[in-house]
């Protein structure tokens, strides 16, 4: 069985890009299970002070949402766009994968809920 972390880049209790995940969950193959990461928002802020090499000081949370990415088959990934870049909190959750060589093979799928004039502008400025 194929595992996959959704992960939405919003923090708002009526996201569209969270229910697009949820939906998705509901709709996968028999053969996948879709989970949602539901802490984002809760990833402290990043601070490489925290992130050491011999890593007695990272958080725990950061240490939970490593291991879930690093024993997923694949992430999703909605996120909203605002001004032409994307939330705070979710660059915040990238930075703290960057230091995670589990992280570097695993397949990626990205989308949102934006209307096309909205949600892609800054991705087509980027491409």
């Amino acid at each position: 069985m194929k595992n996959i972390l959704a992960i939405s880049g919003s923090l708002r209790s009526a996201s569209t890009n969270t229910a697009l995940l949820e939906a998705t969950a509901l709709l996968a193959a028999s053969d996948m299970r879709i989970e949602l990461y539901p802490d984002i928002g809760k990833l402290p802020h990043f601070n490489s002070d925290l992130d050491d090499e011999l890593q007695q000081q990272t958080p725990q949370l950061v240490w939970e949402f490593r291991d879930r990415v690093a024993h997923a088959d694949g992430l999703l990934i909605s996120c909203p766009e605002y001004a032409r870049g994307n939330p705070g909190s979710f660059k915040n959750a990238l930075v703290w994968l960057v230091g995670c060589p589990l992280f570097s093979n695993t397949p990626v799928s990205l989308y949102n809920a934006s209307p096309r004039e909205r949600g892609t502008g800054g991705a087509e400025a980027r491409s």
